[in-house]
């Protein structure tokens, strides 16, 4: 096999001085690299090592959340096809196995001060079984024999309501406690008053229970039933009333009718004097009214879907919503009374809250669980970059495109960093990381059809944008200063500091290197030119090694890829050591010290090259998603030309990035734009290879070795700048004379040296 992996007979090499271990790294890629790698390896053999997932945003709606009852320690609820149970003591859910046969419609609500999931079952005699199960205690299961003659069972608490027919065709209301129905306590309502069929069962806290009747002039009446004897103590309500609520303190309710108008009335447990109204500031005067007392306050909402409001009645809190979106309510009956509630938060957040009052007299919010939802659509993420520790990846949703950006690191090891912002969706070649003034992308101009390319990296402040004169081009590159931009069978290089387009070529192999354009010769196979953009001069070449113009440059540090796919023809050519790589001719990323490639079978292929000419086998990449066309390269899978990272895309759309190699190049200062002389006032900036942890400068006066200014800075991902007003750091104008800078810059990924510079710079002003 010839120097270039997969280049034939055809293509010949016009040099032989640097080939030294080219054909032992020829037999390492022909054989293939069968080693799959694992989701946390570096590399085969590696140990270990971290790995960030991040799936596809998929769309979630509201799913089926059911409050099936409350009790002391928690609420028992509902979600798909599970019986929950969630504590109020520390917030955890459990599915309550106990009752997981138990048809829905046989649960019966309400609160039960004990824990327990109560339901009933029908038995062959007609008559009626009522099982509670003691969910935070066993202790509490149990069952209790409702007689067959007892009709429409009604639940408060403990007690269970029933009538029994009379035989003139009325009804007569019992207390069902599970022994001999003669044992049963008989309802004694107020004289003249019945009851109808189903008794009207209101509420209920320890051995009493609020209910309904009517009296003899027909008009309904309201009372407080002692379960163990059958006594009512009837209440004081006027018309029409709603909202009833029994607490070991207070028995509360909502009326329109009577002497205060509309609002809550409430009394103390005893039931006797005048009822205190508060009243409430209902947006309709024929609303549904829902109202809770919680100590020194009222808890209430107007129908359902509407806001949950407080307004105290006394004590400290202030009238105030408590959720705009509420969908269930219902109350928790020990002591003042707290109140649960399933609805949504500001933030559209859905929840199920109780609202106590805490030790201040303030209604606290406690969130004991936050609701589920449930997968409404699978997004599907169709594009992805991965540039100095920023994974950019666009996910399709519902029909729309969203690009989305996630930190993952400027570490050895990618880490789950902050969330970047978001951006209205880009297709694969339409943006780009990498340039001083952020974000770089590519929109369309709804007037003219033509590319605008923007930056910055935040949507509401992005720059104004620069027309282009192509229309659906791509980014192919992107610098700290520039973007290498193709449409129409052209290529531009865009000065993105000046907003201005200073190259204009045909189509050939291409590749941004810092403040550079590095770019075949087509008139001289073989050859490389270095030039600079603004100007057009050429600064420098490369002689590749091959009798052929590539259609294809990728730049990694000194190393650089170039591909002439039409003769069979590809390599990687390190430029400071002026060793040779064989590459494949298609499918292929540099990255920092390795190449990757993808296969025939879709896997990825991964191998380090070593800075003496080595190679190593850093394994194989399985299950990558297949692109709907081309060979994935920034659609389902990319790589960190300035790191050893690697993103793709899983068949289930989830992102990868991992670092399969951390023999990468140590921290450089790529360029930079240092004035010599300074007349009071000086701007310099240092361009660094990758990101520094912090960086120093110092600035030192030669004739007497003296410090008269430093500046530092943290974690800087792009340059390194100072502007400085020619003082020193006591605020005095330094004297005129020469004086020395140095910069020193620590990596980010703490791999190898601190990066420095020095220079002199002469003040001429003092």
């Amino acid at each position: 096999m010839s120097r270039h992996l997969y280049t034939n007979s055809r293509a010949h090499s016009r040099r032989t001085g640097r080939a030294a271990g080219a054909a032992a790294v020829a037999v390492v890629l022909a054989a293939g690299l069968a080693t799959a790698l694992p989701a946390t390896a570096h590399a085969a053999g590696a140990t270990a090592a971290a790995e960030v997932l991040i799936p596809a945003p998929d769309a979630f709606g509201d799913g089926p959340e059911k409050i099936l009852m409350t009790g002391r320690y928690g609420v028992l609820h509902r979600e798909g096809d599970d019986y929950l149970w969630t504590n109020s003591y520390n917030s955890r859910t459990r599915v309550v196995t106990e009752i997981a046969v138990v048809p829905e419609h046989r649960l019966i609500g309400g609160h039960d001060e004990h824990n327990r999931a109560t339901y009933t079952q029908r038995r062959v005699d007609g008559g009626t079984n009522v099982v509670r199960v003691g969910i935070e205690d066993p202790a509490f299961n149990s069952i209790l024999q409702v007689p067959a003659e007892y009709l429409n069972l009604s639940y408060a608490g403990n007690w269970v309501l029933a009538t029994v027919r009379k035989g003139d065709g009325t009804y007569e209301m019992r207390v069902a406690r599970g022994g001999a129905a003669s044992a049963d306590p008989v309802v004694r309502l107020p004289a003249g008053a019945t009851t109808d069929a189903r008794p009207v069962v209101l509420g209920g806290q320890g051995s009493e229970v609020l209910i309904g009747y009517r009296l003899a002039d027909g008009s309904p009446g309201y009372g407080i039933l002692t379960a163990y004897d059958g006594r009512v103590k009837p209440l004081p309500v006027t018309g029409d009333a709603s909202s009833f609520r029994l607490t070991q303190m207070t028995i509360s309710w909502f009326s329109r009718n009577g002497t205060g108008g509309q609002g809550v009335r409430i009394l103390p447990r005893s039931g006797t004097g005048t009822p205190k109204v508060v009243p409430l500031a209902t947006e309709s005067t024929e609303s549904e009214v829902t109202s809770f007392v919680v100590e020194d306050s009222i808890v209430w909402h107007e129908g359902t879907g509407g806001p949950l409001r407080l307004t105290p009645h006394t004590g400290a809190d202030t009238e105030r919503t408590l959720l705009p979106t509420v969908e269930f309510t219902q109350l928790r009956a020990e002591g003042y009374g707290d109140v649960l509630a399933l609805g949504k938060d500001a933030d559209g957040k859905r929840a199920i809250h109780v609202f106590h009052q805490n030790g201040i007299g303030i209604i606290s919010d406690l969130v004991m669980r936050e609701v589920p939802g449930v997968k409404t659509a699978d997004g599907e993420i169709g594009a992805l970059s991965l540039d100095r520790g920023r994974l950019r990846y666009v996910n399709s949703l519902v029909g729309k495109d969203t690009l989305h950006g996630k930190a993952v690191g400027t570490g050895l090891d990618p880490a789950e960093g902050a969330r970047l912002a978001d951006f209205p969706g880009l297709a694969a070649g339409r943006f780009a990381d990498g340039t001083d003034e952020g974000l770089a992308r590519l929109v369309t101009d709804p007037a003219t059809g033509k590319d605008t390319l923007v930056t910055g990296d935040d949507p509401g402040q992005q720059s104004p944008g620069l027309a282009l004169s192509g229309t659906g081009g791509r980014i192919l590159d992107a610098s700290p200063e520039f973007v290498l931009y193709e449409a129409g069978g052209r290529q531009y290089v865009v000065d993105t500091s000046r907003d201005l387009v200073v190259r204009d070529q045909p189509v050939q192999g291409a590749v941004l290197d810092g403040d550079r354009l590095v770019k075949s010769a087509p008139h001289k196979p073989g050859t490389v030119n270095v030039v600079d953009p603004r100007t057009g001069t050429v600064t420098g070449t490369h002689d590749i090694g091959s009798d052929c113009v590539p259609r294809e440059l990728q730049r990694s540090g000194t190393l650089l890829y170039w591909s002439c796919a039409s003769e069979d023809a590809a390599g990687v050519y390190d430029t400071a050591t002026h060793r040779d790589y064989p590459a494949p001719v298609a499918g292929v990323l540099l990255g920092d010290r390795f190449l990757a490639a993808r296969d025939a079978s879709g896997d990825l292929r991964l191998t380090g090259l070593g800075s003496d000419g080595t190679t190593e086998d850093l394994g194989t990449v399985t299950g990558v998603k297949q692109p709907a066309a081309g060979d994935g390269r920034g659609t389902t899978w990319t790589l960190d030309a300035d790191a050893g990272k690697l993103a793709w895309i899983g068949t289930d759309d989830t992102v990868h990035v991992t670092a399969p190699q951390q023999a990468v190049s140590p921290l450089g200062i790529t360029h930079s734009t240092v004035p010599a002389t300074s007349a009071g006032a000086w701007s310099a900036a240092w361009w660094l290879s990758k990101p520094a942890a912090s960086w120093q400068l110092t600035l030192i006066r030669r004739s007497t070795g003296e410090t008269v200014r430093t500046w530092t800075g943290d974690d800087t991902h792009g340059p390194v700048k100072v502007s400085w007003d020619g003082t020193s750091a006591s605020g005095g104008p330094v004297p005129a004379g020469g004086y020395t800078w140095r910069l020193t810059a620590a990596p980010a990924d703490g791999s190898g040296a601190d990066a420095t510079a020095s220079g002199t710079l002469r003040v001429t002003t003092g």
